[in-house]
């Protein structure tokens, strides 16, 4: 069957791939599924998919496939992201998927030009900035992915805890492309809103306990401190405190600056982070991986 033209062989792939879509499977979760669905299509009931006897048409299929979508569509991504501000230049962050024992470098987690690394840390202030943001989304990470030494949340905060890294992460997007950068203000502020009540409901709040506190994110700060003495409630308080009001900064055609705007959505990351080290009793920060003062060879 080596002989099928590639015009033949992609309206296979194509219709695979259609009847993928409509079982609900994304593009990163469909190659496998279609490079089977054509293979026996054309007649084969048994074959490799990879190694060194793999058929030389299932390597057409794969590529075929591989040309339908971009490098970012089939990838298999991370646990989680977000965001730092260098000056008034936003930096996505991730925090990749990893297996084993595994060094991280947390400066080429970032998609900032090397340039732009050296600029970063040709300041100490500038690079010891960035690891507590590292830190802060790291750590919230190591809850909602529940790996490494970090104690996974009870089931009814995880919950909470993953919509809190659905906002953080939208922020984050929003900043790191040509859109508006306002559009992150209101994400940001209910990423915090939503890791304070994870950590409320890590400790037992019910869900009516956790409505009657409304956007009282403070309130929430405070209360969760009452449980958690080594959380940093004032910086968290003061943090939160340079917040807009939430209701009336949905309605008001005033808005932060950039600047402002990726301030306001660090701080967010900081207190989910927070929230999150005392719930998991890990820090990343602990395991000595990237001290304020070390110095990479990158810049």
């Amino acid at each position: 069957m080596n002989d099928v033209s590639d015009s033949e062989l992609l309206e296979l792939v194509i219709a695979a791939d259609e009847d993928a879509l409509l079982e609900g499977k994304s593009p990163k979760q469909r190659m496998l599924p279609i490079i089977s669905v054509v293979m026996k299509r054309l007649g084969y009931a048994g074959f490799i998919f990879a190694g060194v006897n793999t058929p030389p048409i299932v390597d057409r299929i794969s590529n075929l496939y591989r040309s339908l979508y971009r490098r970012s569509d089939l990838a298999v991504g991370g646990i989680h992201g977000g965001i730092f501000m260098f000056r008034d230049v936003f930096g996505r962050i991730a925090i990749p998927m990893g297996y084993g024992t595994i060094k991280i470098d947390p400066l080429t987690l970032t998609d900032f030009s090397e340039n732009q690394i050296r600029w970063l840390c040709a300041r100490q202030s500038d690079v010891a900035m960035f690891y507590d943001q590292f830190t802060d989304i790291f750590d919230f990470a190591g809850g909602v992915g529940s790996f490494g030494d970090y104690k996974p949340p009870p089931k009814e905060a995880a919950q909470i805890f993953q919509l809190a890294a659905f906002q953080l992460q939208a922020a984050a997007a929003a900043l790191s492309v040509a859109f508006d950068h306002r559009g992150a203000v209101q994400s940001s502020m209910i990423g915090a809103e939503l890791a304070l009540k994870g950590g409320l409901a890590a400790m037992g709040a019910t869900e009516k306990e956790l409505k009657e506190y409304g956007h009282d994110i403070a309130s929430a700060a405070n209360d969760f401190a009452a449980k958690q003495p080594q959380f940093d409630v004032k910086r968290v308080v003061a943090t939160i405190g340079r917040f807009p009001p939430y209701v009336k900064n949905r309605y008001s055609p005033k808005q932060p600056s950039r600047v402002d705007v990726g301030h306001i959505a660090m701080s967010a990351q900081y207190v989910a982070g927070e929230v999150m080290r005392q719930i998991c009793g890990f820090s990343i920060r602990s395991a000595g991986s990237f001290p304020a003062e070390r110095v990479y060879p990158s810049c």
